[in-house]
C-alpha cells in the first residue's frame, strides 16, 4: 500500500497520523477475511472541496478523450463527497482510497472507513469488477452509454457492495 498526503498543513494532525499507523494492519485484516487486494494507494485528503477532484483526475487518466480539466469541471450525481470520509474508485495502478480526513471526529471513524474502503478495493480488484466498472466510469462520463439493464443490474451490484463494506466495519474493532 502507498499511502500520500494532499492538502494538509502540518501533515495531516493527529488522525492523518493514525491512519498511516493503522493502514497495514487494515490491510491485512481485510485480506485475511476476504483475499486478495488490488495495489492501493490510500490518499488522505485534508480538503472536503477537493474529493471529487482527486478522484475524478485519477478516474480521467484511465478513459481516452477524457480531460481531467473538464471532468473537475463537473460533479458526478453519484458523488456525496463533501460529506463523506472516503471513497474509492479504480486508478491507473490499481485501487485508489481517498480518506476525508477533516470529516472524521474519532478514530473510531478512521478505522471503519478504512476497513470499509478496503472492502471496496478488494471488490474492485479482480480484472473482471475492474473491466465493469470501468464501463460504468464511460457510462457515467458521457463516453459510453451502458444498456439500461446492465446499468440496472450494476448499481444493484454496487449497492450491494455497499451493504458488505458496512457489514465488514465490524472489522475495525479488530485494529
Amino acid at each position: 500500500m502507498r499511502i500520500s498526503t494532499a492538502r494538509f498543513l502540518f501533515g495531516g494532525g493527529r488522525f492523518s497520523k493514525y491512519a498511516k499507523t493503522i493502514a497495514p494492519d487494515a490491510e491485512k485484516l481485510v485480506h485475511d477475511k476476504f483475499g486478495s487486494l488490488p495495489a492501493v494507494h490510500l490518499l488522505l485528503n485534508g480538503d472536503t472541496s477537493q474529493m471529487d477532484h482527486l478522484v475524478n483526475t485519477g478516474e480521467a487518466q484511465l478513459l481516452p478523450g477524457i480531460n481531467p480539466t473538464q471532468v473537475n469541471a463537473v460533479s458526478r450525481p453519484d458523488r456525496h463527497s463533501r460529506r463523506a470520509f472516503g471513497q474509492t474508485s479504480i486508478d491507473r495502478n490499481g485501487v485508489l482510497i481517498v480518506l476525508q480526513i477533516p470529516n472524521m471526529r474519532h478514530e473510531r471513524d478512521v478505522r471503519e472507513t478504512l476497513v470499509h474502503e478496503l472492502v471496496h478495493a478488494h471488490q474492485l480488484g479482480d480484472r473482471s469488477a475492474r473491466d465493469l466498472h470501468l464501463q460504468y466510469l464511460r457510462h457515467v462520463w458521457g463516453q459510453q452509454p451502458m444498456k439500461p439493464n446492465t446499468l440496472s443490474a450494476y448499481e444493484l451490484l454496487i449497492d450491494q457492495r455497499e451493504a458488505e463494506a458496512y457489514g465488514a466495519e465490524d472489522l475495525a474493532a479488530q485494529l
